[in-house]
């Protein structure tokens, strides 16, 4: 049973699933969408998604993969970097930068440059929400600096609600303003994050206060 006081989520939300239970390269997709519905969210969700190894089209290239859903033309002449660059995209382009070839193919390149690829992919199309399971995974630390940059950007000038999964759930605290938690029984809890450093301790009581707030399923 859900609580008549289902916790809510604004725009510019980040919310970090708590992922204990949770095998390596099972989908979190479900989940997210669930528990939207569980938050009140009605009607078709518009939604980009990212998987922990990153699946992208065979038959495209990395560039053709990226630009698919962004309304421009695959055949783009313009290089990526140049591309996003012009669009005001400055961390997307420099994490452009990072693919040593944008014209191969998924199966001519190693895992981080398909991470890399998805990841843009993700930031340059437009939607509401983004859900992104262990997006720093495969990824060297200077390009998880760049992709989190690019992420902020993205957040920023959408306005768009993260969902996202992390096996480095302290390098994310500092930047999640909410913490899910789903019970094995299917309940959902949700902690508000009341400092860089520190989250709420879960439980079932439900508190109310200026620094935060907690509300769980029944």
């Amino acid at each position: 049973m859900i609580s008549r006081n289902a916790p809510e989520i604004t725009k510019g939300d980040i919310l970090l699933f708590e992922t204990e239970n949770q095998k390596h390269n099972q989908s979190q997709l479900k989940d997210f969408i669930y528990f939207l519905k569980y938050c009140g969210k009605r009607g078709a969700i518009k939604f980009n998604h990212v998987e922990e190894k990153a699946t992208l089209l065979k038959n495209l290239t990395l560039k053709e993969n990226i630009l698919l859903d962004s309304g421009m033309k695959r055949n783009e002449d313009k290089s990526l970097v140049k591309l996003l660059a012009e669009k005001g995209l400055t961390y997307l382009s420099l994490l452009a930068k990072k693919l040593d070839d944008e014209n191969l193919y998924p199966n001519q390149v190693d895992i981080e440059a398909k991470k890399i690829t998805s990841l843009i992919k993700v930031l340059f199309s437009s939607a509401d929400y983004l859900f992104l399971e262990r997006p720093e995974k495969y990824l060297s630390k200077s390009t998880q600096d760049l992709f989190i940059s690019a992420l902020f950007q993205s957040l920023t000038q959408k306005g768009q609600i993260l969902l996202l999964t992390s096996d480095q759930r302290n390098m994310w605290l500092q930047h999640v303003t909410k913490v899910v938690t789903r019970s094995k029984n299917s309940h959902f809890s949700l902690d508000a994050v009341i400092s860089q450093s520190e989250v709420i301790n879960k439980g079932h009581l439900e508190f109310e206060g200026p620094l935060f707030s907690h509300k769980k399923a029944a």
